[in-house]
């Protein structure tokens, strides 16, 4: 009986040493509810010593009204392991915050709290997300023009380099950005025109108003350029000289008759952006040119400074370069040969020299010939040339010389005293005085780039010379 009173004592003294109290939350901040103007460390104190392994796995922080992110962050004890502090690893934004603490929260003890707790509070005063509440151009638009600007509105002020960084475009595109002076509206504008024919998408999220709330969803909106889309045709190409139209016919088709001082006239279905010949007309051998635009831009004509070469081949080639005042682009290259060999680009020549004395006589090139007998009157004598062209007149005297070669008074060398022209400048009358019987006498008409030209600038081939004497008479 003492035995069994004895170990009913000592039962009833182990039972008095063992806490089976729960933990109570005594206070948490923020308090429920409560509006806090800036980031803070989340605090809450127990009313006893806590186990801080199971009651920081218990602490549950969410973002948003729908608790759309939980939050990261330390731990920290104080007093005794009564008091918990939670430090986010980033400032908190704006907006709605849900506390939670688990049951499962408990004492060195492991006496567990004996209800979850759940509160509530919010960071800034303005916890309204911004939304965007237009944007130009509208989604799925077309027909938008090249220089056009994006605008975006939103519905309140915007914190804007948050907006600024998260604004993509695509195809990517160089642009500046403005703001109305209340940052509520965005305007881009490209340094450059956008492409032409081309869908672009503008996409824009995670932006923030200027008490950091940030955009709900992203917008997404895209847009097409062009006004319209039918591309350009060449109508007509020709050159002075050729009147068949070299477009209706098949690439790479030479043609013939050209001449060196011809231009080219090109033509158009529909208004051309004047701008873009530079680069799609291509000439080669290459050659300088100009342009000349008429018919409400629908007629090109190309100059050219300088002469084209004689007798020569040259590619026209105008590429997909060219563009209408749309930027619709041509869709074919348009090549084709022209050769300068039309009559008005023949190279002169001298068809044939006479001399009159005694009778008329021609001379003949590269070799000696005897125009007989000297006349007794005088040392002058008439010479008439004939050119295969039109002659440009003053390219002539420099270019005409005469001089002794050999003979019984080489002092006496000959001049030219007079050049006299027919009408049609294919004749020429020379007058050559001192010339003496038994000398013989070389006549050279020079050629070359600096010599004697023809009416169109194009200059004889090479030098041509005659020689020739008279027989002296005593």
């Amino acid at each position: 009986m003492k035995a069994l009173l004895h170990f009913t004592c000592m039962v009833s003294l182990i039972s008095c040493s063992v806490d089976i109290t729960p933990p109570e939350i005594v206070s948490y901040s923020p308090p429920h509810n409560a509006i806090v103007q800036s980031s803070c460390p989340v605090s809450v104190c127990f009313s006893k010593s806590m186990n801080k392994d199971k009651t920081q796995k218990a602490f549950v922080l969410l973002y948003g009204e729908y608790g759309d992110s939980s939050i990261k962050g330390n731990f920290a004890w104080s007093n005794n392991d009564t008091e918990m502090t939670f430090t986010p690893e980033l400032p908190l934004s704006n907006g709605y915050y849900r506390l939670i603490i688990e049951k499962t929260a408990c004492d060195t003890h492991d006496n567990t709290l004996v209800t979850q707790h759940i509160s509530n509070f919010t960071i800034g005063l303005d916890t309204i997300p911004p939304e965007i509440e237009s944007l130009q151009p509208d989604d799925c638009s077309e027909n938008i023009a090249l220089n056009t600007s994006i605008t975006i509105a939103f519905s309140e002020p915007m914190d804007t380099a948050s907006v600024e960084k998260n604004i993509r475009l695509s195809p990517s595109v160089d642009y500046t950005s403005m703001w109305n002076t209340a940052n509520t509206i965005l305007t881009l504008t490209p340094y450059k025109p956008l492409l032409f024919n081309t869908w672009y998408q503008i996409d824009i999220a995670k932006c923030e108003d200027l008490s950091h709330n940030m955009m709900i969803q992203p917008v997404t909106c895209r847009f097409r350029t062009g006004s319209e889309y039918i591309r350009p045709v060449i109508t007509g190409l020709y050159t002075t000289s050729i009147s068949q139209n070299m477009a209706q016919t098949e690439n790479f088709t030479i043609y013939e008759g050209a001449n060196i001082n011809d231009e080219i006239i090109i033509t158009f279905n529909e208004p051309i952006d004047t701008s873009s010949i530079n680069r799609a007309f291509i000439i080669s051998p290459q050659s300088t040119w100009n342009s000349y635009w008429g018919n409400l831009n629908q007629t090109c004509i190309i100059h050219f400074p300088q002469p084209l070469d004689v007798n020569t081949r040259y590619e026209i080639r105008i590429n997909t370069n060219l563009k209408d005042v749309a930027q619709n682009t041509l869709l074919n290259d348009l090549c084709v040969y022209i050769i300068t060999n039309g009559n008005l680009s023949s190279i002169p020549s001298i068809t044939n020299l006479e001399c009159l004395i005694h009778e008329q006589k021609a001379l003949t090139p590269l070799s000696v010939t005897d125009l007989g007998d000297e006349s007794n009157e005088n040392t002058t004598y008439e010479f008439t040339v004939h050119f295969s062209a039109p002659i440009l007149r003053n390219s002539v005297p420099d270019n005409v010389t005469i001089q002794c070669l050999y003979g019984e008074q080489p002092e006496i060398n000959g001049n030219i005293n007079q050049f006299r022209w027919i009408d049609d400048s294919q004749t020429l009358k020379l007058t050559i005085a001192a010339i003496e019987g038994g000398n013989v006498y070389k006549l050279t008409f020079k050629g070359g780039t600096d010599g004697i030209k023809s009416s169109n600038g194009i200059p004889m081939q090479k030098d041509v010379w005659y020689i020739f004497y008279f027989h002296p008479v005593d």
